[in-house]
Order: structure tokens, then sequence, then C-alpha cells
């Protein structure tokens, strides 16, 4: 059985993981079915060989399996195996779903998946509206109520869920009423969970991209210092290069957080060449 997801909005993508790996979980019988997922980026060295050499033992694909596969198609190799498998993957008892960012209606692979595939669900960027309204609700889902102001100014600021969520969980952990407004120094509105100086998210990506030469390090320490996670602290980063229209720096940060998902024990290392980037 083969699934689709496709699309440059990886916060739904991953969601839409979660809720597979839930159901099949659920269908399995609990944490106990866990070893039956198995999960393959396609940036990992020898990705290829291990899928191949998974899937030829019978006893790992024994009983029903849930299989993910992030970003393989684009490796030709990979995707010309799926193309001669893709029958075979179709009426097997386990669950293939495919997470591609790139892949393009237009490609002749998609045309295969609208054949093959159980179903497709293309994975949008939000537009401005609808990340207001799951903006609202997310707020709302943690016991904090965001008046429309306060959620446009944190839009403005996060930009990606990736980012808003991540703002929220601050909120949780003890920021100041996010209700009230306050006047910044610059003579702007922001709501007092973006205070200047304070641990909140916005503020640590302001200071990094107007720093100054190796001082944008000392930065990155207070961040991680304050309990921002690398791993996550790089989507609001990214956010804030594309929007300066960084190029270069958005395809340091591309690199940099491809590379924390293979080696998340080095993160800060690999979140310390993008930073150092930035001013480069």
């Amino acid at each position: 059985m083969i699934y689709l997801l496709y699309g440059p909005n990886s916060y739904k993508a991953f969601g839409k993981v979660r809720e597979f790996k839930e159901a099949f979980l659920k269908k399995i019988g609990g944490n106990a079915g866990s070893f039956l997922i198995e999960e393959i980026n396609g940036d990992a060295p020898g990705f290829l060989e291990k899928f191949w050499n998974e899937a030829e033992q019978a006893p790992l694909f024994s009983k029903k399996r849930l299989v993910i596969l992030k970003e393989t198609l684009s490796d030709a190799s990979f995707a010309e195996l799926f193309k001669k498998n893709a029958t075979a993957l179709k009426v097997s008892p386990d669950v293939f779903i495919f997470w591609e960012t790139e892949l393009k209606k237009t490609e002749s692979i998609f045309k295969l998946f609208e054949k093959c595939a159980e179903k497709i669900q293309e994975m949008k960027e939000l537009s401005g509206g609808e990340l207001d309204r799951w903006l609202e609700k997310k707020a709302l889902e943690v016991g904090i109520k965001l008046d429309k102001t306060e959620r446009e100014i944190m839009i403005e600021g996060c930009g990606s869920e990736w980012a808003l969520e991540n703002e929220l969980e601050k909120m949780v952990l003890g920021a100041s009423s996010p209700r009230s407004l306050t006047l910044g120094v610059d003579g702007l509105q922001t709501p007092s969970v973006f205070p200047r100086g304070s641990s909140s998210t916005f503020s640590f990506v302001e200071r990094i991209f107007s720093s100054r030469g190796m001082e944008v390090l000392l930065v990155l320490k207070r961040a991680l210092e304050a309990g921002h996670d690398p791993q996550r602290f790089i989507y609001p980063l990214l956010w804030k290069a594309k929007q300066k229209k960084m190029i270069d720096v958005y395809k340091h940060g591309i690199l940099a957080e491809s590379a924390m998902r293979r080696d998340p024990k080095n993160a800060y290392e690999h979140m310390e060449i993008f930073i150092l980037a930035i001013k480069a």
C-alpha cells in the first residue's frame, strides 16, 4: 500500500506522518509494534542499500510494517527502483509513505503515484488567513487566547508553524500575559511575549541577523542557554533568511537542517556553521 505526501509544508507533513504512526501502532497493539516502523531518509549515506537489504530480509517484513521514506525519490537510482517495483509495493501488506517536498505534478513519477497510490496529499504552505486561523486554534489548545493584532505580530515575527509553535511553548512555560501589549523601544507595538532581551525565538532571530562578526556566536549560545533546541530553532532562522532574500544563507541553512537530522548529536556544530554563514 502506497501513500504520497508532497509539497513544501514540512510541519503539516510531519503531523500527517505522526498520524500514520499513531494509527498504525493502535492497530498493531500499542508501542510494542514500534519495531515494525521503519524510517529511511534520502540524505542518509547508503540509504538505498539499507532499504533494499531490509526489504529482502524475510523476518523484517514478515509482519505488516509501516515504512516512511523521506526525500528518497530525488536519488535517481531509488526513483528507478520505485518505478520498477511500484506495482508490487501497491499490493504489499506493508504501508509505504513517501514524503517528498520537491516533487512536482508534472513529473512522470507523479503520474505513477496517481496510478498506484492509495492516497495523495499535497502539503501546501498556509496562506496568511489560514496561518492566522491555525495560530488562533493552536493557542487555544494550550490555553492561550490571542487577539488578531497579537496574532499578526507573531506571524510577522515567526512566519512558519514550527516557529509559532515554539513561541506558544515559551508562553506556556511562563512568559508574561500574552494578552497585554507593550510599546517596544523602536516605537512599534509588540506583545509582551516578545520583549527586547527576552528569551523569545523572535528576539534571538533578530539579534542573530543584526549582530556583528563573531558576536553572532554569543547570541546563539544565549539562545541555547534559554532552552531553544537547535533542531527547531533553525526553522525561524530559515524563514528570516528567506524573507530577507539571502539565498546563499538559506542554502547553508537547508544543508545544516539536513545535517542535524542525520547527526543530531552534533547539532550545535552544524548550527554554528550555518550561523557563521549569515555573517559571511
